[in-house]
């Protein structure tokens, strides 16, 4: 298995899918993205992903998600 690249900035028109911790332990945050709506499955093609940094250090998910969403709505 290979290590996932990441990306600090997150692509235009993707989703988000879920927010995870970078480390097991820790304050830094990733989001998962994928290229389509969860709720709609790609017929015919593997959803595309990407792993985006979140900026900052934070201590929930909730918190997490809360700068991705500042982050989402300045680039939008």
């Amino acid at each position: 298995m290979t290590e996932p690249s990441f990306v600090d900035t997150p692509p235009r028109g993707w989703f988000i899918f879920e927010v995870f911790r970078h480390h097991r332990r820790g304050w830094d945050w990733v989001v998962l993205m994928i290229d389509v709506d969860p709720d709609d499955r790609p017929i015919g093609r593997s959803a595309r992903e990407v792993w985006v940094r979140i900026p900052g250090k934070h201590r929930s998910r909730d918190a997490a998600w809360t700068a991705l969403e500042d982050l989402m709505a300045t680039r939008h």
